[in-house]
């Protein structure tokens, strides 16, 4: 018969191996490993707790004191600005560009508006020793004009027209010095009493210096370039690609003596030519 001294109280493990499992062991099980914890005595819990907590913070610690790769700010780099086409360059340009007429002669030559005032750049032998000039702007409208200042070693004169048009625009100077052998030479003036004829080609020599005829010193220190230029071109504007004023177109190339384009052109840099008007190099 069996009493209650012969049934177990429990059950006990026998050897060392019979431990009770350990949360590694039931890491894979969450219902074992709460059974574990409800195994562990209220002070064991409480341990365990604190232990986690602690885990968590030193975790958070390391893990804001770790160094950080800094950070590479992406600066907004603005879009070039666009070249302009040759068209939209002609546009722009040829309301700036102005024909020159000088006493009852048909073909005068050409010249470029500076500034709001009415002042306007050309050769100087197109206007020299004359009293009657007359300017046609690009509206149409036509006004006299006198000489303010010449540069007879450099070919500039500087003019100032006596009636201004409704609208004055007036032309953007660039840099000469930026200036290369292969850039783009664009040329807007009146060859033949062709008002505003556009022609195009590349600057082809810088620091040149030529004997004109009639003069007793050579003309210095000029854009070279091959855009077509003719007699009424004098005093027009040479463009850069950009639209902005290099030069004063003076002088072209004449071996012989026809006067009509062999090739070659020469400007005066528009940093001096502007100096005629009072007006400082860019």
């Amino acid at each position: 018969m069996t009493t209650k001294a012969d049934r177990p109280y429990g059950t006990f493990p026998r050897d060392a191996a019979e431990e009770v499992a350990t949360p590694a062991a039931l890491a894979g099980t969450p219902r074992g490993l709460r059974a574990w914890l409800r195994a562990r005595s209220g002070r064991e819990r409480v341990e365990l707790v604190l232990t986690a907590i602690l885990v968590v913070i030193a975790t958070v610690l390391l893990a804001s004191a770790a160094p950080r790769s800094p950070r590479i700010a992406q600066l907004a780099v603005p879009d070039p600005t666009p070249t302009p086409t040759v068209p939209e360059l002609y546009a722009k340009v040829a309301q700036s560009v102005v024909s020159i007429r000088v006493g009852s002669e048909s073909n005068g030559g050409s010249g470029v508006v500076l500034d709001d005032q009415g002042t306007i750049l050309t050769a100087l032998h197109v206007v020299n020793g004359q009293s009657d000039i007359t300017v046609t702007f690009a509206d149409g409208t036509q006004a006299p004009a006198r000489i303010l200042t010449t540069l007879p070693d450099s070919d500039i004169a500087a003019l100032r027209t006596l009636r201004r048009p409704a609208v004055l625009v007036p032309a953007v100077l660039g840099n000469p010095d930026t200036v290369q052998i292969g850039d783009d030479a664009i040329v807007i003036g009146n060859p033949f009493g062709l008002t505003r004829s556009l022609s195009t080609g590349v600057i082809s020599g810088l620091g040149r210096s030529i004997q004109v005829p009639g003069r007793s010193k050579p003309l210095e220190g000029l854009i070279q370039f091959d855009a077509s230029v003719n007699p009424g071109s004098s005093g027009g504007p040479l463009l850069n690609r950009e639209g902005d004023v290099i030069g004063i177109v003076t002088a072209l190339a004449n071996p012989s003596n026809q006067r009509s384009f062999s090739g070659v052109g020469f400007a005066v840099r528009i940093d001096l030519a502007s100096s005629a008007a009072g007006l400082p190099p860019d």
